[in-house]
């Protein structure tokens, strides 16, 4: 039986300062967000699944949290794998100013820059090995992984072999998600976001 991960974004935060929020703490869901998180769960609800992964940043384990109460036996887990890219260098800076920020721009277009924490190539593969083992801890089971908008863009054009630097091109709206459907050897079956 096949394996299918679901990536879920974090749902719409309280954010009036419009900053890049990266691992600053403090960062909770808003009104809509909540919303947001509530209709994934009532989508998770007629899937049978029972583990939960979630970024340990507040507007990401809350999304988890909320889509848990439609499903009473999955088990939550926080873990690191999952969280936001270091982005040190650039969080805090504000929306607009972000392109002028010269350690976003080598994130973004050089894969092994080496003047960012963490460069596209590692997060690429701190996510892919995340995945693959899952796929392997669970095989045949629906998982769903709640992160950010770089790791889930950054693992999925890495799982279908594209340019990590395309992911300047890609989106993902809050609170949308993408299911990561694998082989019983867990090779990349499709990836298909998902309409709620």
């Amino acid at each position: 039986m096949n394996t299918t991960i679901y990536y879920v974004r974090h749902a719409g935060f309280e954010n009036p300062a419009r900053i890049v929020p990266g691992r600053i703490p403090g960062y909770h869901l808003n009104t809509e967000g909540k919303k947001k998180a509530e209709k994934v769960g009532e989508y998770f609800k007629k899937r049978p699944v029972k583990q939960i992964y979630t970024s340990p940043l507040e507007r990401a384990y809350e999304t988890a949290n909320i889509i848990a109460k439609s499903l009473p036996d999955a088990k939550i887990s926080h873990v690191y794998e999952l969280t936001e890219v270091d982005s040190i260098h650039w969080q805090a800076y504000k929306l607009e100013e972000l392109f002028t920020n010269n350690y976003y721009e080598a994130f973004l277009n050089d894969l092994q820059t080496n003047e960012v924490p963490e460069n596209l190539n590692q997060l690429a593969a701190r996510l892919e090995k995340f995945t693959r083992n899952l796929c392997q801890k669970y095989p045949g089971e629906e998982i769903v992984c709640v992160s950010h908008l770089y790791p889930i863009l950054a693992l999925q054009l890495s799982l279908e072999g594209k340019p990590l630097t395309m992911l300047k091109s890609y989106d993902l709206g809050a609170g949308s998600l993408i299911a990561f459907e694998f082989s019983p050897d867990c090779r990349l079956i499709s990836a298909k976001p998902v309409n709620i």
